[in-house]
């Protein structure tokens, strides 16, 4: 059994979309011939926790939590969308953290540094695999690597110097930064034995970017889990019959800048009170300032509710009529898929896509998922929720295997595989 060092960030009892990549491939790898050694924060500076997602730790799971300085996570606003209060020191640390590069993470890596290579000798690591956001954690991965003599794989949720180089704000920071931003990414890309994009269209980016071998880029997507959905298994096999009940619709995840609500509330604008009296929409997660989640609009039924363990919003898929996934129109999204499209896909709940043509469109129009909207059609998306009103969506035929999060670990194993390959040419 080989052993790769797994640094990622965000790992339970951290929450949210981003925590399943990583976790999911810890769960499976071993059964790959590749045993996960995982290195996180002891305290990371996240926004939510589920400590729930620890049940799916294979038993006798390494889990080394290396200390961390950072202060805690910024403030954000209630699920209502409102901003809270903030103080000058509040303000003043939000500040100070902006300026850290290339992320406010990287307060992470002097304390962890020297606990990451002791642990890379103790478990005696054969190759190292870094996932990011936050990007920062490629610099402590990169540095193992190097002090051991190690393969580097890194693997890229995001599109970093493409789109969210400064945090999660879109072209962020200034020509500056992203200059900063695109010269790292070089770098560490230029170490990497291999290079992991969840899309096709992030992976070849990061090709034409920064150059090499084509087989050096791997596309690995990500996925759905079917054990995750064993809770549905005493479940009705749809959401219940409607029976002149509204037609539910659900978003899930967090509500930001590049996953907005507003194309939504417009079209449901143009509809009259009547028409918005047969829907219900449910929010469930979490909602960053600024984010309008209740219009206010007369006859429409909009319940938000906070973030909540994962297994728990799988339920309540399970019996909303239509899954709501958003992308904002912003240059660059078209090259992303939101984690949670294959977890629509897998229990089978038709999805409403606002979405610029790009990757994630591809994917529910050949899968047959649903209905896809453009950003800033209004007009278009107002004339969809009509017919519906007439004539719902149906239920969706079984998800492709594919896209099971096993047979991508059984991926990741290959180019684990072939990095290691690569590197004893090298030598």
């Amino acid at each position: 059994m080989k052993t790769v060092l797994l640094v990622s960030y965000i790992f339970p009892p951290a929450g949210g979309a981003g925590v399943q990549r990583a976790l999911k491939f810890v769960k499976y790898l071993g059964g790959f011939g590749w045993r996960p050694v995982v290195l996180t924060p002891d305290r990371p500076s996240v926004p939510v926790l589920d400590p729930s997602l620890a049940r799916d730790l294979p038993p006798g799971q390494v889990v080394r939590r290396l200390p961390s300085c950072e202060p805690p996570a910024p403030a954000e606003a209630s699920t209502s969308g409102e901003a809270r209060g903030a103080g000058l020191s509040t303000r003043l640390k939000a500040l100070a953290s902006g300026l850290l590069f290339p992320d406010r993470h990287v307060l992470w890596l002097p304390t962890a540094l020297y606990g990451a290579i002791m642990a890379a000798r103790r478990y005696q690591a054969d190759a190292v695999l870094v996932t990011g956001p936050p990007f920062s954690a490629f610099v402590l991965g990169w540095a193992v690597a190097r002090w051991h003599g190690l393969p580097l794989v890194l693997d890229f949720r995001d599109d970093w110097s493409g789109f969210f180089s400064k945090g999660f704000a879109a072209k962020g920071g200034g020509r500056l930064w992203q200059m900063l931003v695109r010269r790292l990414e070089g770098l560490l890309v230029g170490a990497a034995s291999r290079v992991i994009g969840n899309t096709p269209e992030m992976t070849e980016g990061l090709r034409r970017r920064h150059g090499g071998p084509a087989a050096k880029y791997v596309w690995i997507p990500n996925g759905y889990d079917l054990e995750d959905f064993a809770v549905l298994k005493d479940a009705p096999a749809g959401p219940p019959p409607r029976d002149g009940r509204p037609l539910k619709l659900l978003y899930t995840g967090t509500v930001f800048q590049s996953h907005p609500l507003d194309d939504l509330w417009a079209a449901f604008a143009l509809l009259s009170p009547a028409q918005r009296r047969g829907y219900a929409v449910e929010i469930v997660g979490r909602v960053v300032p600024g984010q309008v989640v209740d219009p206010g609009l007369e006859g429409l039924n909009v319940r938000v509710l906070p973030y909540e363990p994962h297994h728990q919003v799988i339920r309540r898929m399970a019996g909303a009529d239509v899954l709501v996934l958003t992308l904002a129109g912003l240059p660059g999204l078209e090259l992303m898929v939101p984690a949670k499209l294959f977890e629509y896909l897998a229990v089978r709940r038709p999805v409403l896509g606002i979405l610029p043509r790009g990757a994630a469109s591809q994917i529910v129009e050949a899968t047959n998922a649903g209905a896809v909207v453009q950003p800033g059609q209004p007009s278009d998306l107002a004339g969809l929720l009509a017919g519906w009103l007439r004539d719902p969506p149906a239920p969706l035929a079984a998800p492709p295997g594919a896209f099971d999060r096993r047979v991508l670990a059984g991926q990741l194993a290959r180019a684990l595989d072939q990095a290691l390959a690569a590197a004893g040419q090298r030598d």
